[in-house]
């Protein structure tokens, strides 16, 4: 059967909910963009409740459990209410997103970023170096994934 945008909105707010995080489980919409130009992206809107896009076509071609992370990474810019945050600079706000998204997304997930990173892929200038960011992900789990 295929997934709606509901049955997506569900599917992440029951992960979110089974997860240990701070505040109480944040709202927001969830919907494929194919004009997106990355996997996944968050977008506030003032009055409305943040929008979580992503590309079917990335997502598809990356593999679902990254494309999972990526989800969890947004999410994360949520939780941390990212953006009301002017403390932080951009790059600190997708640092503690990585962080976030390693901690409370599935551990296959996790380790699908690790892989990666690891690999090369990811790098960004606001993202950091993608051997920064596999190094990321050994910090912020109890379980250190190791590349298959």
């Amino acid at each position: 059967m295929p997934r709606t945008r509901r049955t997506y909105h569900r599917y992440i707010v029951a992960l979110l909910v089974a997860a240990p995080v701070a505040k109480a489980t944040p709202e927001f919409s969830y919907y494929p963009d194919p004009s997106l130009p990355d996997i996944a992206a968050v977008t506030f809107l003032p009055g409305n409740r943040p929008v979580i896009s992503y590309n079917p076509a990335l997502c598809k071609q990356a593999g679902a459990s990254l494309c999972e992370f990526y989800r969890y990474h947004e999410i994360a810019h949520i939780v941390l209410d990212h953006n009301n945050r002017e403390d932080l600079s951009i790059q600190d706000k997708e640092r503690e997103a990585d962080q976030w998204a390693a901690k409370h997304a599935p551990m296959r997930s996790v380790k699908a970023a690790f892989r990666y990173f690891l690999s090369g892929g990811g790098s960004t200038p606001t993202h950091g170096s993608s051997r920064i960011r596999a190094e990321r992900m050994i910090a912020s789990t109890e379980v250190r994934p190791k590349p298959d």
